[in-house]
C-alpha cells in the first residue's frame, strides 16, 4: 500500500508541475531550470499522464441528440389593396423597407 501511496503522491506532484507550466505558458525547459527539476522527467510525466487520460478525439466526439420539431406553421399570406382595382396577393409578409418603396412608388403614380 505504501508503494501505491507514494505513486499517487508522485503523480500529484508531477501533475502540479505540468499544470503550472500550462498555466504560465512557458516551456518545460524554462520551468525545469527555474524550479530545479529534470526536464526529461517533466517530459516523461507529461507522456505518462496523457496516456492515462482518454484521447481528446474521444472526448470531442459529437453526441447524437434527439430533436423534436413542432408542426410547420402555415405560410402567412398577405393581401395588399394598393389602389382602386390594384390588389397584390403575397405568399409572405413583405419587409418594412419593401412596403415603404411600394408606398413611395404608388404615391408618385397618383400625382
Amino acid at each position: 500500500m505504501k508503494t501505491e501511496s507514494r505513486m499517487s503522491e508522485a503523480v500529484a506532484q508531477w501533475a502540479g508541475h505540468l499544470e503550472a507550466i500550462e498555466a504560465e505558458g512557458i516551456s518545460a525547459q524554462a520551468y525545469a531550470r527555474r524550479e530545479g527539476v529534470s526536464a526529461a522527467s517533466l517530459y516523461y510525466w507529461r507522456r505518462r499522464l496523457k496516456s492515462r487520460q482518454p484521447s481528446a478525439a474521444i472526448e470531442a466526439a459529437p453526441r447524437l441528440v434527439s430533436v423534436h420539431l413542432g408542426e410547420t406553421p402555415e405560410p402567412v399570406r398577405c393581401t395588399l389593396l394598393v389602389a382602386p382595382g390594384v390588389r397584390l396577393e403575397l405568399m409572405q409578409l413583405p419587409s418594412a423597407a419593401w412596403l415603404a418603396q411600394l408606398a413611395a412608388a404608388v404615391a408618385r403614380q397618383v400625382r
